[in-house]
């Protein structure tokens, strides 16, 4: 039998194949980049740049509560099973110095992210002013995609412009530039995420895309609670703008309970067990309105914030990272502000509704609706949150917004008939409204990335924006005593940051005079300064205030130690350590008492006593070692005095004088 030659391919054939190949893989690329692709890439690509400078920035504001001094965090990944099982402000200082009477948190996911990055970079604020901006980005994608599925890919125009307007608006910035607000980005993005799974699930009727939606619900639940609007948001969408197919719509806003219900058990078992549920235990300093003179004023001053929060949406200038006591003064219902911002809103409200009942899948109506539901948990009307106003909370509202203002352009381009994409790009009008508010926008966040560079910077700059919030002047404050306590520092910088720190808590508390950690820190300044008398005067209104304020006892306890009434001091301290036993700073503080007063048992029982709350603080370890010496017991000395030397080799035990 002949055996069978397979012919080989002339290099015509093979020429005509390799074209075909190429044909196939080019159109396969094309499907893959078809312009809706390229229109989402353009607009992360615009919401990346315009935060790029951020990349420059170190740790500000709340980073300091959540990654700088959060002893979770600097565990690394090592502590997420910790991180998902505690209260978001479990790791922090603020938990560990005030205990569980504060009213707490469960938001691990942003957590578990810090935790990552530490691992990674350590204490490197670049990773995670990174992670942001890449968060923001894919916000920006998914909000646009989002409006593009909601209107059934007819309304191209308003989903670039909406998008577009959002990824510059200036009251991001503090969102974008301070890492901690990873949490609100987390949770936006995973909401789009499952708005997006949610619209797919319709078209392509796959049951895995329903439990994704569910799942990207629930991890936006994890990241932050803005999200639980969203059971309003989910049949609001899904019976109003994308009804084709009633049954799993109805399945869809149904099963979007379970995620909830599911993070709010969670939530609410973590936070009981911890002790961490304590709502009605908010200080007057976080949010004013508890202090209202009544109910009216309070619910006047609610108004009054909303109509600012309008105004910046509108006018994004100045911005503040701060909007504590007296940033916004109580208003009642004869002010004009109160009327105008009340006026305004049920406009909106009559508008929102009008154009619901009119059009059901008005555009209009959604920016509008959205706008004023995902605000409504913000509003301080339903329930007193930690803040009285923050820029951080319309973050999700000012979607809605800039939905309402790409309807107003795309509106009155459709009248010429242009509705694309491209059309926006090519017309004059467009170009006239789009280019003049991006500039300025930009303009604006691109300054605004800046003054978050830093604490320091930031209170200085927007202290000035706000001469009658207390709190920057106390954050102000308390940046130019970090400067005053550093002994690297140059000396007439230490006096000038001291001078400085003085003139910012004094005129904190002449705002907001019952401010105990403010009247603390001006004693604390005071005594630095040497002025004792004045330290002293401070330390006792603080303590008058609070008797039981460990902070307070401490302070004043310190400003007896400079005067050398050590049988004062110790009295304080002991009333502070049984308070707070957690803190290793006042048995150090009795330690010292007892030392100078050459009780040196006592002094060796209090510092190990401060060792064995934070074996990490090694002043203590040093004053151990020093209280060793002075009692004679050589060999404990030395045992101690290697342990400092680990850390600061110069040091030794017998160059330390002892008390006379």
């Amino acid at each position: 039998m002949a055996k069978k030659v397979t012919p080989k391919p002339d290099s015509q054939t093979f020429n005509r194949n390799a074209e075909k190949s190429k044909n196939i893989l080019k159109s396969e690329i094309g499907k893959r980049w078809q312009p809706i692709t390229k229109y989402s890439l353009f607009l992360g690509f615009i919401a990346f740049c315009v935060y790029a400078n951020t990349l420059q920035n170190g740790y500000a504001l709340d980073d300091l509560a959540a990654i700088q001094s959060n002893s979770l965090v600097r565990k690394g990944i090592t502590a997420i099973p910790e991180i998902l099982s505690t209260p978001y402000h479990y790791g922090s200082f603020r938990a560990r110095e005030n205990g569980p009477a504060i009213d707490d948190l469960y938001r691990p996911l942003s957590l578990v992210i810090f935790s990552v990055e530490y691992q990674i970079v350590g204490d490197n604020p670049m990773l995670g002013h990174f992670v942001n901006l890449l968060l923001y980005a894919g916000c920006v994608i998914l909000f646009f995609l989002f409006l593009y599925n909601l209107f059934k890919r007819q309304r191209p125009a308003l989903a670039f412009i909406g998008a577009f307007l959002f990824a510059l608006h200036p009251i991001h910035t503090e969102v974008v530039a301070n890492i901690k607000s990873a949490d609100e980005l987390l949770c936006f993005f995973f909401g789009l995420l499952s708005l997006n799974a949610f619209m797919k699930y319709l078209d392509d009727k796959n049951i895995r895309l329903l439990i994704s939606g569910l799942i990207f619900y629930f991890l936006s639940l994890l990241s932050k609670e803005t999200s639980i609007t969203f059971l309003a948001i989910i049949p609001f969408v899904f019976f109003f703008y994308r009804n084709e197919d009633r049954k799993r719509s109805i399945y869809i806003s149904l099963l979007s309970l379970l995620p909830a219900i599911l993070f709010l058990v969670i939530r609410f078992s973590v936070l009981i067990s911890y002790r961490s549920y304590n709502p009605s235990s908010m200080p007057f300093i976080e949010n004013a309105l508890i202090g209202a003179p009544s109910m009216a004023y309070r619910f006047a001053t609610e108004i009054l914030v909303l109509g600012y929060y309008l105004k910046l949406l509108i006018i994004p200038y100045p911005l503040i990272c701060d909007y504590s006591f007296n940033a916004i003064p109580y208003a009642n219902f004869s002010s004009p502000g109160v009327l105008i911002s009340l006026v305004a809103y049920l406009l909106i409200i009559f508008l929102g509704i009008y154009r619901i009942i009119r059009k059901r899948n008005d555009p209009l109506a959604f920016g509008i609706i959205f706008f004023l539901v995902t605000i409504s948990i913000f509003s301080n009307i339903l329930f007193l949150l930690a803040s009285e106003m923050a820029e951080r909370f319309m973050f999700f509202a000012s979607a809605g917004f800039c939905v309402a203002v790409a309807f107003i352009i795309e509106f009155y381009l459709a009248k010429k008939g242009s509705i694309g994409i491209a059309d926006v790009l090519k017309s004059r009008l467009a170009l006239l409204v789009l280019i003049p508010i991006s500039l300025v926008f930009i303009g604006i966040t691109v300054d605004r990335n800046n003054d978050w560079k830093d604490s320091f910077i930031l209170f200085q700059t927007d202290s000035k924006k706000s001469p009658d919030n207390c709190r920057l002047y106390y954050f102000n404050a308390g940046q130019e005593m970090t400067i005053a306590n550093d002994q690297g520092a140059d000396g007439a910088v230490r006096k000038q940051m001291l001078t400085d720190a003085i003139i910012n808590f004094q005129k904190c508390v002449s705002i907001y005079p019952d401010y105990v950690i403010a009247q603390s820190g001006l004693a604390d300044a005071f005594s630095l300064s040497m002025q004792l008398d004045s330290a002293e005067f401070h330390g006792k209104k603080a303590l008058a205030l609070i008797p039981y304020d460990p902070t307070a006892l401490n302070t004043l306890a310190n400003v007896y130690l400079a005067k050398k009434e050590y049988p004062e001091a110790i009295v304080l301290l002991k009333r502070a350590s049984i308070i707070n036993p957690s803190n290793p700073y006042y048995p150090g503080n009795l330690g010292t008492c007892n030392m100078l007063l050459k009780q040196y048992d006592s002094a060796i029982f209090y510092f190990r006593k401060s060792v064995n709350i934070d074996p990490g603080n090694i002043k203590s370890v040093m004053f151990l070692s020093v209280a060793f010496n002075a009692a004679g017991q050589k060999d404990s000395a030395k045992k101690y005095e290697a342990i400092v030397k680990q850390s600061e080799p110069g040091f030794s035990v017998d160059k330390i004088p002892l008390p006379r």
